[in-house]
């Protein structure tokens, strides 16, 4: 498969987007239902329960979605929790079940962002070049891209996430070099593993796999950027400021495409947007 055909797939065959309204969250609930009711094999009022489908951290998130555009079907989503000194939660997700001193020590210095509630459905749409794993694949990089993205207009010192050792090493393949922070844990019968990297480091080690991608929906939300807007400004805890947006923009504007990462992680004194 070429980085043609990848940017093709996961631009023009399938659209990621953030989930900004409330019709978005119920697809995310539904994709996040049809997932996990079979991947736990636990009913629909036990997930509900414990805050699978919806929970409080979702208010303090970035909740993404990825479409395919022929049949207009939601087939993914993906969560980047985030959490500065204005949220009123200052615990990670991941540790309502991992234990651990050494995560306290990431947590010193704020804004940090976790990854998490990543899922993609089981029957995906038919395609004609790829594979189904390869497909699925392929769309797991695209959930990672949303992040990517996120990264970019939130800046966050540390990125955690805890996940399943097959999921590390499909993003290990694409240079996503997570380091384990913490002992695996069981969770209602799958171990899953603590990870953090620094943001910088994530955003530098997957620039060569990633970067087309990203820029191409940077540039998109530079054409439109309406929804994103109305999402910061009816989030109590973000504020425009805290998005890098406009400064993105003007960097495509004045270097093109291919503006440089430098330029857009903040290392030019310049174009200080990080």
């Amino acid at each position: 498969m070429s980085p043609e055909q990848i940017l093709h797939l996961l631009t023009q065959e399938y659209t990621l987007m953030l989930a900004t309204n409330d019709d978005d969250i119920t697809r995310v609930k539904q994709i996040r239902e049809e997932v996990y009711t079979a991947k736990y094999n636990k009913p629909i009022e036990f997930l509900n329960s414990i805050g699978v489908l919806f929970d409080e951290d979702d208010k303090q998130s970035f909740i993404y979605l990825l479409k395919h555009n022929a049949t207009n079907k939601y087939i993914g989503t993906v969560r980047v929790f985030f959490m500065n000194k204005y949220t009123p939660s200052q615990i990670l997700p991941m540790q309502q079940t991992v234990k651990s001193e050494n995560i306290k020590l990431f947590l010193e210095k704020l804004p940090v962002v976790e990854i998490s509630r990543g899922a993609l459905i089981r029957e995906l749409p038919h395609h004609n070049t790829f594979t189904a794993l390869q497909l699925r694949t392929l769309l797991t990089y695209g959930l990672m891209v949303t992040t990517r993205i996120n990264f970019f207009l939130y800046s966050s010192l540390t990125v955690f996430s805890i996940m399943e050792n097959a999921l590390y090493r499909i993003l290990k393949r694409q240079d996503v070099n997570f380091k384990q922070i913490a002992e695996s844990v069981d969770s209602y019968g799958t171990k899953r593993t603590p990870f953090a990297i620094e943001r910088k480091k994530l955003l530098q080690d997957t620039e060569e796999n990633m970067g087309k991608v990203t820029r191409y929906y940077l540039k998109e939300l530079c054409q439109n950027p309406e929804k994103l807007w109305d999402f910061i400004d009816n989030n109590p805890y973000l504020e425009r400021s805290d998005i890098h947006l406009d400064k993105i923009c003007k960097l495509f504007s004045e270097y093109g495409d291919d503006v440089d990462l430098a330029l857009l992680l903040a290392e030019n004194k310049d174009y200080s947007i990080a």
